[in-house]
Formats: C-alpha cells, structure tokens, sequence
C-alpha cells in the first residue's frame, strides 16, 4: 500500500510543485535549508502545542512544516548541485527528530492526565521507529529495502488524523489511530525483515 500510494502521487504532486521549486532554485534556496526549516519547524511546533493538548492547531502547524519534504528532494534534484550524501543524512535525521516530536509531545500530554492510552503511545513509538532503522540498517549492509505497508508518509497521515480528530473531540479517534498505527508499523517491521532475510539468502 506504502509503495503504491507514493507512486500514484508522485508524478501529479511533481507537477504542482515544479513552478515552486524553479523559484526556490531562482532564490539559492538551498534544499538542505529547507530540510532544516521544515525539520525544526515541525519539531517546535509538536513540542510546543501538543503537551498542551492543543492537538488541532498543532496537527496544522506540524503539517506546515512536514510539507518542506515535498520540496527539499525536488530542489535538490533539479539543482546543479544533485542529491548530496550530507543533504541525505540531514534530511533523515531531521525526520527522524521530527517523528520523535510528534509522539513525545503528545506522550507528555497523555502522562500528564495519566490516561490508559500511554502504553500504546510507547509501544507505537518503537514500532514505528524499528520500521525506519530495519532500513537504514539493511542500507548500511547495501541492501535495498523499501516498501512495506506503512512507511513514513502512510505513518504520519494515520497519527496527524487520529491527533487533529482528537482535537475536534471526536470520540476514540487517538485511541483508534493508534491502534492502527501500531499493528501496521508492527507489520511493516515484519516485512522489512522478510525483505532482508530474503536478500542474504
């Protein structure tokens, strides 16, 4: 599902950014800056809202900044410049940042009321962060592994949704989401596994 929702996007979201990314490039907008707006951004902005419990007006401000990703790899690939291996790493540790915010800012809130729901926070952050190191390990070892049902745009719809419905008070919509959201990082985890053992074998 992870796959084919990005494919079945790219080409229609390439071409309306496309005029934007020409003025970014026109600008000397640098796609590492970007990365680093849209990664700070959505960090503060999770830290700050969400402990709060202002879980609506945080899922918009979080969302702002999560959409630099659609720039970022654009404007480093139609620059003269290309994908950098520093640009590469900064941009997947700025996600990374960027998916620890989002669970720990809501996580304090959670403890805070010391509500039911805090376990699954905890087991839904690992899950989801063992989905993205089972790559990044099998990468180090040269092993191409992508795909999966959930991968990190499907993850941060799912949890964005469940945290902005939250906010609208809409009945069990965190706890629903983050079911969800677990049992498909728990899955995705398994697949990626799949993926690696069928590659040294």
């Amino acid at each position: 599902m992870g796959i084919m929702l990005q494919r079945s996007l790219r080409d229609p979201v390439a071409k309306i950014i496309a005029p934007f990314v020409k003025i970014l490039i026109k600008l000397r907008i640098s796609a590492n800056l970007i990365s680093t707006i849209g990664g700070v951004g959505s960090v503060c902005s999770a830290l700050y809202f969400f402990p709060k419990g202002d879980f609506f007006l945080g899922v918009i401000w979080v969302a702002a900044f999560v959409l630099f990703d659609l720039f970022d790899g654009a404007v480093a690939r139609a620059s003269n410049k290309g994908v950098s291996k520093w640009g590469a790493v900064l941009d997947s540790t700025l996600d990374r940042l960027s998916d620890a915010a989002i669970f720990v800012g809501a996580l304090l809130f959670f403890i805070k009321i010391d509500d039911r729901l805090v376990p699954l926070f905890l087991i839904t952050a690992v899950a989801s962060f063992m989905v993205s190191y089972i790559k990044a390990r099998a990468e180090s070892l040269n092993i191409v592994c992508n795909g999966g049902i959930a991968e990190r745009s499907e993850r941060l719809i799912i949890a964005l949704t469940a945290y902005g419905l939250h906010g609208l008070e809409v009945d069990y919509a965190m706890a629903i989401g983050l079911w969800i959201l677990a049992l498909l990082s728990v899955f995705t985890m398994a697949q990626r596994m799949m993926i690696v053992y069928k590659a040294v074998k």
